[in-house]
């Protein structure tokens, strides 16, 4: 048991252990990251009913695998959770693990793509490090080293634009709100930099600490009028999320052709080529090729 006990606490995923009949369990023990989650003691845990801490908790819930739930924590707001619930059956008495997955932030972004364009989401810890990205365009115009969880999000943002950065983030976790925000960021691949607008979101422990950023980038484009065509190609394909072989079947255009003038190998393609793919991107040909 106290290799269980240490293992037990010293996961990060939420834990509790339940006894007693189905239609009453109780905590019996509960980890480290479950108090955190909560915002309450292990000894107010053991004094309060399930269902008095999760929405819609019943009976069946103790068979139920990943169900949303909504926790009431003592410090915070109600918090999205998935609870997974599972008897133990090695033990006597009855014995269920209950483990909890707090998916506010998830559901957050869900919610931001059901409602605008989004090119690029994801969530950082309170430190910016990055626990999850997802691009929503079919090639990469940013270095590919941002895709690599635990590096720092502020590490793409320009010098410049540090300061200003820090204070949106100070007003949106002062105000428990989302803020919006256009921002430059540092030279990326050697090639740009670009103006991102981005929408982020703090979300909190249940002891009311500070535990993450979601955030949503919803455009994207050079900083400089001076890009090259072929980045700027690139960017305004990602904005419009459209691959090179969904643009050569709505333009005719080969896929080969399109491909060279992404890589920069044909640097400015014939008139009607121009016409046509500028068209499909809602832009001007000089608006790509000058």
């Amino acid at each position: 048991m106290p290799v269980f006990e240490t293992i037990f606490q010293t996961l990060d995923t939420p834990m509790a252990l339940l006894q007693g009949s189905p239609d009453q369990p109780f905590f019996d023990r509960t980890n480290d990251a479950f108090v955190r989650l909560t915002g309450y003691s292990e000894a107010e845990l053991a004094k309060l009913k399930l269902y008095t801490l999760f929405t819609d908790w019943s009976e069946s819930s103790l068979s139920e695998e990943k169900a949303l739930h909504a926790l009431r924590p003592k410090h915070s707001q109600p918090i999205q959770v998935k609870l997974t619930c599972k008897r133990l059956e090695t033990h006597p008495v009855p014995v269920w693990l209950l483990t909890a997955e707090d998916v506010s932030a998830a559901l957050w972004i869900e919610e931001q793509l059901r409602t605008q364009t989004v090119l690029i989401s994801g969530i950082v810890d309170a430190n910016f490090m990055i626990d999850r990205i997802d691009k929503k365009y079919p090639m990469s115009v940013f270095d590919p080293g941002i895709d690599s969880i635990d590096q720092s999000v502020m590490g793409i943002v320009h010098e410049d634009e540090q300061e200003r950065a820090m204070e949106a983030v100070k007003r949106a976790v002062l105000g428990r709100k989302p803020e919006s925000l256009t921002i430059r960021t540092k030279r990326l691949a050697d090639t740009l930099d670009l103006e991102v607008n981005l929408i982020f979101a703090p979300f909190y422990h249940g002891d009311s600490s500070l535990k993450q950023y979601a955030f949503v980038v919803t455009d994207l484009r050079p900083s400089s009028e001076q890009a090259d065509p072929s980045v700027k190609l690139k960017i305004l394909m990602a904005r419009c999320n459209i691959a090179a072989q969904d643009l050569s079947e709505s333009t005719g255009i080969s896929v080969q052709t399109i491909s060279k003038l992404r890589n920069g190998k044909i640097r400015k393609p014939q008139r009607l080529t121009a016409e046509l793919i500028a068209n499909e991107l809602g832009v001007k040909p000089n608006d790509i090729w000058d």
